[in-house]
């Protein structure tokens, strides 16, 4: 105890001091840390209200369902009720309707609109109105009783301004409606789901106003207790074809598992916002350890071991992480602000629809953002803190020892790095571990390790190559600039490793970003063409299960003889947890405008057998998801039609996390059964006419033939919308761009006071003997140039590596899908001169810190 006593007082006497006589320096840091962990902080919480809001509303619509009748891609009929109820293993049973619809008075945001029997459902689920228990009896009454009435969650109520008894005119798809609504919900049960912007109507009132007579999305069960596996099958046995038995968490495990995948890349991606407070700390504990040297000395000399000093170092490195962590807290609060809306919109987008109601602080992460903060923050002091053990005793009688020896052999340390480069290419090809690419991450660890090891060795072999030619090309300064850093020895290597470190995450995210959107764009005008899209209002928000009524879908193809129109129909199914898209349309018209971008497969043999509808095309996430490949087969349940076909060929698609299969709708049609038209692409066959003016032509003539109850977007407005949500979602990774640039910034400011303030008495000396302020300053910026030339070389080189395991690893074994590689010269050529400039700025503290004092004051204390 005494012992810890006395070194509580010695580091609140050595290093607190200390820290209090810098507060710039020690201000600084503090924010830097902050930052840091409050961009890694809001990231993770921000991700985790959107998880945390989905498995919310999923499990409130799920209620106590133990089982779900579903017809896969389609509706289930509401007759099956009363033989489900019938049966003996059956407890309760009652259906189930959702749609997105959106009130006239806010046209530009949509709410839920659920459809229960009140009665039934009450079994499953839980909602109330506030009332007594008579007056909650009376509400049950009145919304099966009275047509168009609803009862709306509070957030929905507060943000259409409305109040009981207010009506509301609310829009589906081919219709707009008036509704009473009866009471606000109070923020239990079903009122959570969705953030609160959610209503609920009898299913009556729900199919009429939606136009689902007699259907139902599906029928919730629960079982007699207790139920045996051999009563389940039996009870299979009695459902019609197409009508399945499946586990009401489907949906929500399947979302979950998206979002969770999301949440860890981004996570690794926003903890790189951590090196600017790791390398800050490592900066101010370095300065610390070199600059007190004669302190550290009389502490040895009066017996105080090397254990402790390195102990006391450290601890100010555990000081920075705790306190920097309490003030991110703030910073945090303020940050989550903008990050929860794009992160939200971007998993809406990407994955799952989501609703975000509120911010929940759960311990886990809590403990997690500590965590990380706090070991990051030590790790940044080990080195400084071990160097501080290295000084002697007898630099406290002034006989100073200039330099730290090396503490490992540089031979050494680069077949270790070269060993553990070398383990990167089998590493990263091990398959993912529960859908997370975890040895993808190993790989990059070992890939910064790697060359981290490998460049004091090549700080030293390039010394030895290039010293000779400065002092030839540029002079005496250059020279000595150039052995200096070659002689340094593992303290450079440390900050060229950060520097390297912050170009190669550079490199690699410009390199994956550039080839991403530069597939996306091939994708787009090949894939996605099209003159006019068009599909029932709401459709794309509820998953195109809406159908174009079959004499429109007549009258659009009898339009123009000057058109060709592809309609088409997308089923979204689940297979092994894994949703994906079923979409059929007119193959033979769409080959005639445009094509798919081919993986594998003989785009000139195949073709010809998907028009003939022999098989079907799948898409590579798809074909990584389920394992299945050209020669396998396609097998699925799709509405009353159970569906197999030979998989003929594999495509690149963007459009969703589980991919898409592709087969010809006149086909499906005749070999199984007439599949309906959700949406409708249009061509015009003049191709040299002005498009845009016929487009706008061509939707005035639709409204005024069929109504105004169709989404309409010309395909090149289409494509444009596809693309900014690429650039919206890779916003904050140009975030990390910016990051990375100031790590590089930070580590050669950090390595050259570091080594001005070790080697101040030798400086001085040299102008005390008649060298120039020109030639320090011009020895120190070439130390500076040097410093980035190795980094440079390095961090391109490690970023090339870095940028296949991202584009051919994590993004594939994430998401399921690669994309062509393509490197974006000009963005890497215009980031040489932007660092090179950047690092020479950085070497200015360090020499305001040579000119500090005059050189007889340093050489007299010396």
């Amino acid at each position: 105890m005494r012992y810890l006593t006395f070194s509580f007082r010695l580091f609140v006497w050595f290093c607190l001091r200390n820290l209090r006589n810098h507060p710039g320096r020690t201000v600084a840091v503090l924010f830097g840390i902050a930052l840091g962990a409050a961009v890694f902080t809001s990231v993770r919480l921000s991700i985790h209200a959107s998880l945390n809001s989905f498995i919310k509303s999923m499990n409130h619509i799920t209620g106590s369902a133990q089982r779900v009748l579903v017809r896969p891609g389609g509706y289930v009929p509401e007759s099956l009720i009363t033989k489900v109820l019938n049966h003996p293993a059956i407890e309760s049973a009652s259906p189930f309707l959702t749609t997105y619809i959106k009130a006239s008075t806010d046209t530009d945001n949509l709410f839920l609109l659920i459809g229960i029997d009140p009665v039934l459902d009450r079994a499953f689920r839980n909602w109330n109105t506030g009332g007594s228990h008579g007056l909650q009896g009376v509400v049950w009454l009145d919304l099966m009783k009275e047509p168009y009435t609803i009862i709306i969650g509070e957030p929905l109520a507060r943000r259409l301004g409305c109040k009981k008894n207010d009506m509301l005119t609310l829009e589906h798809t081919y219709q707009k409606t008036d509704f009473r609504v009866l009471e606000i919900l109070t923020p239990d049960g079903l009122s959570l789901v969705e953030g609160g912007y959610v209503a609920l109507t009898d299913i009556a009132t729900f199919q009429e106003f939606t136009g689902l007579y007699g259907l139902v999305d599906r029928i919730d069960l629960r079982f007699n207790s207790p139920i045996t596996q051999k009563d389940m099958e039996a009870f299979k046995k009695t459902l019609p074809d197409g009508i399945l038995l499946a586990s009401p968490s489907t949906t929500r495990d399947s979302g979950q598992k998206m979002i969770g995948s999301y949440q860890l890349n981004l996570s690794i991606l926003s903890f790189a916002s951590l090196f600017v407070g790791m390398f800050l700390v490592y900066s101010l504990v370095a300065i610390n350890a070199t600059s007190r040297r004669k302190e550290i000395a009389i502490l040895r000399s009066i017996g105080t071991s090397g254990n402790l000093i390195f102990v006391l170092f450290l601890s100010e490195g555990a000081l920075f992480g705790i306190v920097g962590w309490v003030v991110a807290l703030p910073i945090s609060a303020i940050l989550i602000k903008f990050m929860l809306g794009g992160i939200s919109e971007t998993i809406s987008t990407l994955f799952v629809r989501v609703s975000v109601d509120r911010i929940y602080l759960a311990g886990w992460e809590v403990i997690l953002s500590f965590g990380v903060t706090f070991i990051t923050a030590v790790v940044a002091a080990l080195q400084p803190a071990r160097e501080a053990t290295q000084v002697a005793p007898k630099e406290a009688l002034g006989i100073i020892q200039q330099g730290m020896k090396k503490q490992e052999s540089i031979n050494r340390l680069a077949l270790t790095g070269l060993l553990f480069t070398l383990l990167v290419p089998p590493i990263s090809t091990l398959p993912d571990i529960m859908g997370m690419p975890l040895a993808g991450y190993i790989a990059m660890f070992l890939l910064f390790l790697g060359f981290s090891l490998m460049i004091p060795w090549l700080i030293e072999r390039l010394g030895n190559a290039v010293s000779p030619l400065l002092r030839r090309m540029f002079g005496v300064s250059a020279y000595m600039a150039g052995c200096y850093v070659r002689d340094s020895g593992t303290r450079t290597a440390v900050s060229v490793g950060a520097l390297m470190t912050a170009i190669a995450l550079f490199g690699s995210l410009v390199i994956m970003i550039n080839s991403f959107r530069k597939t996306v764009e091939l994708w787009v005008h090949q894939t996605i063409n099209g003159d006019l899209f068009l599909t029932p209002k709401l459709n794309e928000a509820n998953q195109f299960r809406l159908l174009i009524d079959q004499r429109i879908v007549d009258g659009l193809q009898n339009l123009d003889k000057h058109l060709d129109v592809v309609t088409n129909r997308r089923f979204f199914l689940i297979r092994e947890g894994i949703p994906y898209e079923f979409e059929v349309l007119d193959m033979e018209v769409f080959f005639r405008h445009g094509d798919y971008f081919w993986m594998k497969g003989d785009p000139d043999r195949v073709r010809p057998m998907v028009e003939q509808g022999e098989g079907v095309l799948v898409s590579e996430v798809f074909s990584n998801r389920t394992g299945l490949t050209i020669g396998d087969f396609f097998q699925e349940q799709i509405e009353d039609s159970f569906v197999k076909l030979p998989i003929l060929g594999i495509v690149r698609d963007y459009r969703t996390q589980g991919g898409v299969v592709f087969y010809s709708k006149p086909h499906f049609k005749n070999r199984y059964h007439h599949p309906g038209s959700s949406g409708v692409r249009v061509y015009f066959k003049q191709r040299n006419q002005d498009l845009h003016d016929a487009v706008r032509r061509l939707q005035k003539e639709i409204i005024t033939l069929f109504g105004d109850r169709f989404d309409m977007i010309s395909g090149s407005r289409l494509r444009q919308s596809i693309l900014r949500v690429f650039d919206e979602t890779f916003a904050i990774t140009s975030v990390l761009l910016l990051i990375a640039l100031i790590i590089a910034a930070l580590g050669i400011a950090t390595t050259l006071t570091v080594l001005v303030m070790d080697r101040s008495h030798q400086l001085n000396t040299l102008l005390a003997v008649g060298a120039g302020y020109g030639q320090i300053r011009s020895m120190i910026f070439w130390e500076a140039a040097f410093l980035v030339v190795v980094g440079e070389l390095s961090g391109t080189a490690c970023g090339f590596v870095l940028s296949y395991i991202l584009v051919y690893v994590i993004n594939k074994q994430s998401f399921g899908w690669t994309f062509l590689y393509r490197v974006d010269w000009s963005t890497l050529g215009m980031s040489v001169p932007l660092i090179v400039l950047t690092a020479l700025a950085a070497a200015l503290p360090a020499i305001k810190l040579i000119f500090r004092q005059p050189p007889a004051i340093l050489l007299r204390e010396g």
